[in-house]
């Protein structure tokens, strides 16, 4: 971490507003994106970017100078994103234990390039539930486990639910 941003997580701890406007700068925008990438509205984002503010500065002596921040704060953004989707209720779709999983998807979405406007307005018209799962699992780089973990659901809904979200986004962007 730079000394720049240790000192302000310091002047922070001490409760000095101007340090937290300066840490607010400089990762707002960035804590804005991880939100949205969640949330898929841009108001809901916003207020989520917000609290997650409010939880980081509040929970700054939780911070230990060993841990990486960006990191720390990037988790504090997704759970609040995801406490803001789940307030919109998305339907979670629960597997028996004996599902099986489904063939693999085609054609075959590695040999296809997307352009990354196109991407991100199919990411808008997906529900909720499929929006979060995508987005934790392609953006934020967490797994299946780690997913289900999250969002108190099994592995196996988690990765039906990331395939027919996959599918619903290739059938949105008009890949067949």
């Amino acid at each position: 971490m730079e000394k720049n941003t240790a000192h302000l997580i310091e002047d922070c701890r001490s409760g000095k507003r101007t340090s937290q406007l300066a840490l607010y700068k400089q990762y707002a925008r960035w804590l804005y994106v991880v939100c949205l990438r969640i949330t898929g509205n841009q108001e809901e984002a916003e207020e989520a970017m917000q609290d997650s503010f409010l939880k980081i500065f509040s929970r700054l002596d939780q911070y230990h100078d060993d841990q990486c921040f960006e990191a720390w704060m990037h988790r504090i953004a997704i759970h609040t994103a995801i406490d803001y989707v789940r307030k919109q209720k998305p339907e979670w779709e629960e597997i028996p234990d004996n599902y099986a999983e489904p063939e693999p998807d085609r054609p075959d979405e590695e040999q296809i390039r997307y352009s990354v406007a196109l991407v991100k307005e199919g990411m808008k018209k997906l529900a909720a539930g499929y929006r979060v799962i995508l987005s934790l699992y392609l953006f934020e780089g967490y797994d299946m486990e780690e997913i289900a973990s999250i969002l108190n659901i099994q592995p196996p809904s988690v990765r039906s639910q990331y395939l027919r979200a996959k599918r619903k986004l290739l059938e949105i962007i008009g890949v067949n």
